[in-house]
């Protein structure tokens, strides 16, 4: 029963993503064109799984060789434009069993993965993660890091 609900489920998101894919795309293509403040290390992007069903809850934060924000503001992705994963998907009670926020924040961080590099934005190394998790994915190599290799590659000055 778990495998079947969890190979649908998948299936589920990611169609959800194809359609929401041209609209990541042109943000994205604009954030290529971004340039950056000087004491810029890397990008953090994060997300809060808690509201997947509820809104694109996916922010970017230019940090500082010590993790701190360089900019309050951040980039808030798709913001009012559509949730990670619709309500009807992410909160059937069938999928339960799978944990649907762990699923789904495996299948969030390959597809913006997949998208930053397809954009190729000139950009400081850049991660994704939830945001308080110690471990985040390396958007350039989709490899996991932790938070201490993070800071320790962003004081050396290292790209990834």
């Amino acid at each position: 029963m778990g495998e079947d609900d969890k190979k649908e489920f998948v299936e589920r998101v990611r169609r959800h993503f194809q359609e929401i894919t041209p609209q990541l795309n042109r943000e994205m293509a604009m954030i290529a064109e971004l340039s950056w403040e000087e004491e810029t290390s890397f990008l953090l992007i994060e997300y809060d799984a808690s509201q997947f069903s509820e809104e694109f809850f996916v922010a970017m934060w230019e940090m500082d060789a010590d993790g701190e924000p360089v900019d309050r503001e951040g980039h808030w992705f798709l913001k009012g434009r559509t949730v990670v994963v619709p309500s009807e998907i992410y909160d059937d009670e069938k999928y339960e069993v799978i944990e649907p926020g762990e699923t789904a924040s495996e299948l969030l961080e390959q597809w913006f993965a997949q998208a930053w590099r397809a954009h190729g934005p000139k950009a400081p190394p850049a991660y994704i993660g939830h945001h308080d998790d110690y471990f985040k994915t390396d958007l350039a190599t989709s490899g996991q890091v932790n938070w201490d290799s993070i800071l320790a590659r962003a004081k050396a000055g290292l790209a990834s």
